[in-house]
Protein backbone atom coordinates (compact mmCIF):
# COMPACT_ATOMS: atom_id res chain seq x y z
CA UNK A 1 0.00 0.00 0.00
CA UNK A 2 1.35 3.22 -1.14
CA UNK A 3 1.66 6.34 1.64
CA UNK A 4 0.35 9.39 0.91
CA UNK A 5 2.72 12.05 0.50
CA UNK A 6 2.92 14.14 3.47
CA UNK A 7 4.17 17.49 2.57
CA UNK A 8 1.86 17.53 -0.38
CA UNK A 9 -1.37 15.93 1.87
CA UNK A 10 -0.34 19.49 4.51
CA UNK A 11 -0.38 21.65 1.31
CA UNK A 12 -3.61 20.52 0.27
CA UNK A 13 -5.19 21.17 3.34
CA UNK A 14 -3.62 24.29 3.61
CA UNK A 15 -5.42 25.48 0.14
CA UNK A 16 -8.52 23.87 1.25
CA UNK A 17 -8.89 26.00 4.55
CA UNK A 18 -7.46 29.12 3.03
CA UNK A 19 -10.69 28.36 0.20
CA UNK A 20 -12.64 28.05 2.69
CA UNK A 21 -11.94 31.64 4.71
CA UNK A 22 -12.12 33.47 1.59
CA UNK A 23 -15.69 32.25 0.70
CA UNK A 24 -16.80 33.14 4.11
CA UNK A 25 -15.40 36.69 4.18
CA UNK A 26 -16.73 36.92 0.58
CA UNK A 27 -19.90 36.06 1.77
CA UNK A 28 -19.27 38.20 4.90
CA UNK A 29 -18.45 41.31 3.13
CA UNK A 30 -21.39 41.03 0.61
CA UNK A 31 -24.06 40.86 3.32
CA UNK A 32 -22.46 44.19 5.16
CA UNK A 33 -22.58 45.90 1.51
CA UNK A 34 -26.20 44.81 0.97
CA UNK A 35 -29.55 45.73 2.48
CA UNK A 36 -31.09 43.24 4.06
CA UNK A 37 -34.11 41.86 2.50
CA UNK A 38 -37.76 42.02 3.27
CA UNK A 39 -39.16 39.38 6.03
CA UNK A 40 -35.42 38.44 7.11
CA UNK A 41 -37.08 39.09 10.75
CA UNK A 42 -39.72 37.17 10.49
CA UNK A 43 -38.06 34.07 8.76
CA UNK A 44 -35.54 34.29 12.10
CA UNK A 45 -32.62 35.87 10.63
CA UNK A 46 -30.78 37.97 12.98
CA UNK A 47 -31.39 41.57 12.73
CA UNK A 48 -29.16 43.55 10.85
CA UNK A 49 -28.90 47.41 11.06
CA UNK A 50 -28.32 49.77 8.15
CA UNK A 51 -25.49 51.51 9.11
CA UNK A 52 -25.33 55.35 6.94
CA UNK A 53 -22.48 57.31 6.51
CA UNK A 54 -20.78 60.07 4.82
CA UNK A 55 -17.39 60.97 3.72
CA UNK A 56 -16.19 64.72 1.88
CA UNK A 57 -13.04 65.12 1.58
CA UNK A 58 -11.49 69.22 1.75
CA UNK A 59 -8.74 68.67 -0.66
CA UNK A 60 -5.94 71.36 -0.86
CA UNK A 61 -8.30 73.71 0.05
CA UNK A 62 -11.51 72.62 -1.81
CA UNK A 63 -14.21 71.03 -0.52
CA UNK A 64 -15.55 67.61 -2.31
CA UNK A 65 -17.45 64.77 -1.63
CA UNK A 66 -15.28 61.52 -1.67
CA UNK A 67 -16.22 58.91 -3.64
CA UNK A 68 -16.92 55.46 -1.79
CA UNK A 69 -17.55 53.76 -5.41
CA UNK A 70 -14.99 51.09 -6.42
CA UNK A 71 -15.03 52.10 -10.29
CA UNK A 72 -13.48 53.04 -12.00
CA UNK A 73 -10.53 51.34 -10.17
CA UNK A 74 -8.22 54.43 -11.41
CA UNK A 75 -10.57 57.22 -9.78
CA UNK A 76 -8.97 57.84 -5.93
CA UNK A 77 -11.85 56.55 -4.13
CA UNK A 78 -11.73 55.44 -0.12
CA UNK A 79 -12.82 51.72 0.91
CA UNK A 80 -13.35 50.71 4.60
CA UNK A 81 -12.09 48.23 7.15
CA UNK A 82 -15.00 47.40 10.19
CA UNK A 83 -14.27 44.56 13.28
CA UNK A 84 -15.11 44.60 16.44
CA UNK A 85 -13.20 46.88 19.39
CA UNK A 86 -10.06 45.32 20.62
CA UNK A 87 -9.26 43.13 17.07
CA UNK A 88 -6.51 44.99 15.20
CA UNK A 89 -7.85 46.10 11.32
CA UNK A 90 -5.07 45.21 9.37
CA UNK A 91 -5.02 46.73 5.67
CA UNK A 92 -5.70 43.47 4.05
CA UNK A 93 -9.46 43.59 5.37
CA UNK A 94 -10.28 46.39 3.51
CA UNK A 95 -13.59 46.73 0.81
CA UNK A 96 -16.15 48.90 -0.78
CA UNK A 97 -19.25 50.12 1.32
CA UNK A 98 -22.44 49.68 0.16
CA UNK A 99 -23.55 51.81 -2.64
CA UNK A 100 -26.52 53.64 -3.39
CA UNK A 101 -27.31 55.24 -6.87
CA UNK A 102 -25.25 57.59 -8.98
CA UNK A 103 -26.78 60.61 -7.21
CA UNK A 104 -26.69 59.57 -3.30
CA UNK A 105 -23.07 57.87 -4.03
CA UNK A 106 -21.30 61.12 -5.81
CA UNK A 107 -22.04 63.14 -2.87
CA UNK A 108 -20.16 61.28 -0.40
CA UNK A 109 -22.32 58.65 0.72
CA UNK A 110 -22.32 55.23 1.81
CA UNK A 111 -23.40 52.08 4.08
CA UNK A 112 -22.73 48.66 6.33
CA UNK A 113 -25.39 46.36 7.54
CA UNK A 114 -24.34 45.26 10.50
CA UNK A 115 -26.03 43.09 13.50
CA UNK A 116 -26.42 44.95 17.13
CA UNK A 117 -22.94 45.46 19.00
CA UNK A 118 -20.20 47.48 18.94
CA UNK A 119 -17.94 47.99 16.01
CA UNK A 120 -14.95 50.23 15.03
CA UNK A 121 -14.59 51.58 11.43
CA UNK A 122 -11.67 52.62 9.02
CA UNK A 123 -11.44 54.43 5.80
CA UNK A 124 -8.52 53.56 3.78
CA UNK A 125 -6.89 54.57 0.00
CA UNK A 126 -4.68 53.67 -2.42
CA UNK A 127 -1.87 56.74 -3.52
CA UNK A 128 -3.03 58.11 0.08
CA UNK A 129 -0.82 58.49 3.58
CA UNK A 130 -3.40 59.09 6.83
CA UNK A 131 -0.67 61.52 8.43
CA UNK A 132 -2.69 61.22 12.03
CA UNK A 133 -1.98 59.28 14.81
CA UNK A 134 -3.16 55.28 14.61
CA UNK A 135 -3.02 55.26 11.02
CA UNK A 136 -1.15 52.37 8.89
CA UNK A 137 0.50 52.76 6.15
CA UNK A 138 0.72 49.29 3.57
CA UNK A 139 2.93 48.65 0.24
CA UNK A 140 1.75 50.36 -3.04
CA UNK A 141 0.64 54.04 -1.35
CA UNK A 142 -2.00 52.40 0.54
CA UNK A 143 -2.70 53.75 3.44
CA UNK A 144 -5.31 53.58 6.47
CA UNK A 145 -7.17 55.91 8.93
CA UNK A 146 -7.22 55.59 12.45
CA UNK A 147 -10.14 53.87 13.43
CA UNK A 148 -13.86 55.54 14.41
CA UNK A 149 -15.99 53.57 16.92
CA UNK A 150 -19.64 53.37 17.51
CA UNK A 151 -22.25 51.30 18.96
CA UNK A 152 -25.51 49.92 16.85
CA UNK A 153 -28.26 49.55 19.24
CA UNK A 154 -30.67 46.40 19.16
CA UNK A 155 -33.70 48.00 18.50
CA UNK A 156 -32.25 50.72 15.34
CA UNK A 157 -33.05 49.55 11.98
CA UNK A 158 -31.17 52.54 10.36
CA UNK A 159 -28.43 54.44 12.00
CA UNK A 160 -26.54 57.46 10.72
CA UNK A 161 -23.28 57.63 12.46
CA UNK A 162 -21.60 60.81 10.98
CA UNK A 163 -20.10 62.53 7.75
CA UNK A 164 -16.56 61.93 8.31
CA UNK A 165 -14.49 64.78 6.94
CA UNK A 166 -11.33 64.40 5.82
CA UNK A 167 -9.09 67.20 5.21
CA UNK A 168 -6.32 66.56 2.49
CA UNK A 169 -3.81 67.94 0.09
CA UNK A 170 -1.88 66.34 -3.16
CA UNK A 171 1.71 65.84 -1.60
CA UNK A 172 3.81 63.96 -4.22
CA UNK A 173 3.25 62.95 -7.88
CA UNK A 174 4.55 59.60 -9.44
CA UNK A 175 4.55 58.59 -12.38
CA UNK A 176 0.71 58.35 -14.07
CA UNK A 177 -0.97 59.18 -10.15
CA UNK A 178 -0.95 62.07 -7.41
CA UNK A 179 -0.34 60.92 -4.12
CA UNK A 180 -2.88 62.65 -1.31
CA UNK A 181 -1.97 63.20 2.32
CA UNK A 182 -4.77 63.45 4.50
CA UNK A 183 -4.00 65.02 7.80
CA UNK A 184 -6.47 65.44 9.70
CA UNK A 185 -10.56 64.03 10.05
CA UNK A 186 -13.86 65.52 11.63
CA UNK A 187 -17.00 63.58 12.43
CA UNK A 188 -19.32 66.11 11.58
CA UNK A 189 -23.54 65.49 12.63
CA UNK A 190 -25.53 66.53 9.19
CA UNK A 191 -28.42 64.89 10.30
CA UNK A 192 -30.63 66.68 8.21
CA UNK A 193 -29.24 65.70 5.24
CA UNK A 194 -28.83 61.97 6.15
CA UNK A 195 -32.70 62.43 6.72
CA UNK A 196 -33.30 63.23 3.14
CA UNK A 197 -30.93 60.62 1.84
CA UNK A 198 -33.11 57.88 4.13
CA UNK A 199 -36.35 58.97 2.61
CA UNK A 200 -35.11 58.92 -1.15
CA UNK A 201 -33.37 55.73 -0.35
CA UNK A 202 -33.82 53.73 2.68
CA UNK A 203 -38.01 54.39 3.65
CA UNK A 204 -38.62 51.29 4.62
CA UNK A 205 -35.81 51.46 7.38
CA UNK A 206 -37.51 54.61 8.92
CA UNK A 207 -37.27 56.05 11.85
CA UNK A 208 -33.45 56.59 11.58
CA UNK A 209 -31.77 57.14 14.36
CA UNK A 210 -28.18 59.04 14.89
CA UNK A 211 -25.17 57.89 17.04
CA UNK A 212 -22.43 59.48 15.72
CA UNK A 213 -18.75 57.72 16.33
CA UNK A 214 -15.93 59.07 17.69
CA UNK A 215 -12.36 58.58 17.19
CA UNK A 216 -10.64 56.17 18.97
CA UNK A 217 -7.82 56.88 21.58
CA UNK A 218 -4.26 57.19 20.23
CA UNK A 219 -3.64 55.34 23.45
CA UNK A 220 -5.39 52.13 22.40
CA UNK A 221 -3.29 49.45 20.95
CA UNK A 222 -3.89 48.84 17.21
Amino acid sequence: MQTPDRPRTVANIALCVSAVLMVACATSTKRMTSLPPEGSAQRGEVPRTVVLFRVITGNDGKPAAATLSTLPKWKWHFLVNVGPPGRALGTGGTFGAGQFDTTVRQAGWGFLTLPAGSYQLAFAAYRTRFAMPGAQRAALGFGESDAFQFEVPAAASLLYVGTFDFTCRNADRWWGYVEHECTKVEVRDERDLALEVASAALPRFEPMQTALASMRSAEQPR
